[in-house]
């Protein structure tokens, strides 16, 4: 079979073949690569051991984010000046309106018993109604004219 009628390969296939020849063990960067994951599998362990490292680490992300907390204060600082409405403003009005949304399912919820239960009422009053026969009473003579 040619070569030539091989459909060409895609850039992902090539470049998965080119990573695969690379970190080969039998190929020289193979064995630079293994050697180079090994040490920095053992600093990465070393340093997340440390309690200096976690120290200063655990210091930077907490510097990290309380910039961003304030950075974000700022922001609806400015926004609230330019009276625009912030997310805190715009999450606090979501949750109302969650809230009152529950509220009026459970109002309906209560409506639609009471209904029913108005129902019942009325049907059971209707057979006792019914099962009492009243004495019959006499026609009303209507006057026309007077």
């Amino acid at each position: 079979m040619s070569t030539s009628s091989r459909p060409p390969k895609g850039l992902l296939a090539r470049g998965l073949k080119l990573v695969g020849r690379l970190t080969s063990p039998e190929t020289r960067t193979g064995r630079v690569f293994a050697k180079a994951e090994r040490g920095l599998t053992q600093l990465s362990t070393r340093l997340g051991e440390s309690p200096t490292w976690l120290r200063i680490s655990g210091g930077v992300m907490r510097r990290g984010f309380n910039l961003r907390v304030r950075r974000q204060a700022l922001q609806e600082r400015a926004l609230q000046a330019l009276r625009m409405p912030v997310s805190s403003d715009v999450e606090a009005m979501r949750d109302q309106v969650r809230r009152l949304s529950y509220q009026v399912e459970a109002l309906s919820s209560q409506l639609g018993t009471v209904v029913e239960l108005l129902e019942q009422q009325e049907k059971g009053s209707q057979s006792t109604d019914s099962l009492q026969e009243a004495p019959a009473r006499e026609p009303v003579s209507r006057r026309h004219g007077s």
